[in-house]
């Protein structure tokens, strides 16, 4: 893969990730930044938005001016580690669709079942532990000890 071949690439995926951060970004504005004093629903979303938006931006930026030629070739991705990194972010893509609706805990044990499971492989006890050990330690994280309310989709009150 030549130089002007791998400036494209950084400058488009840098504007896919610069649009994923608006779009998480405006999914997250009718959630509460703060909540009585403390960190709200919409605290996190909005940080990780904004480092989205960020990051996408400088590799957007260093597509265009960042790349020496360094006569080292770039090996592009296997088919299938291409199909695995697109499975990845039609997940994280889903998930964050599946927020409003069914909630962030329900979203967060799909996510991670279908990493684990899925694209993972991982259909043993070990897998089985982390699909339940992730999101509830997320969940414990964010409610009990930051004490950020997560959006509960359409099971909330």
């Amino acid at each position: 893969m030549n130089m002007t071949t791998a400036k494209k690439i950084d400058a488009g995926l840098g504007a896919i990730v610069v649009a994923l951060g608006i779009f998480v970004l405006l999914q997250s504005l009718p959630l509460d930044f703060y909540l009585e004093g403390i960190p709200g629903p919409g605290f996190f979303p909005m940080l990780v938005a904004g480092a989205l938006a960020i990051t996408g931006l400088l590799l957007c930026l260093s597509g265009f001016f960042g790349h020496k030629d360094t006569s080292e070739d770039f090996d592009p991705p296997t088919r299938s580690q291409a199909k695995r990194s697109l499975g990845i972010w039609i997940a994280l893509v889903a998930s964050v669709l599946l927020v409003p609706v069914v909630g962030f805990v329900i979203a967060m044990f799909a996510l991670v079942g279908l990493l684990i499971f899925g694209l993972e492989g991982k259909r043993d006890l070990k897998g089985l532990l982390a699909v339940i050990a992730i999101p509830l330690l997320v969940y414990l994280l964010f409610v009990m000890l930051l004490q950020v309310e997560l959006p509960a989709g359409m099971f909330g009150d």
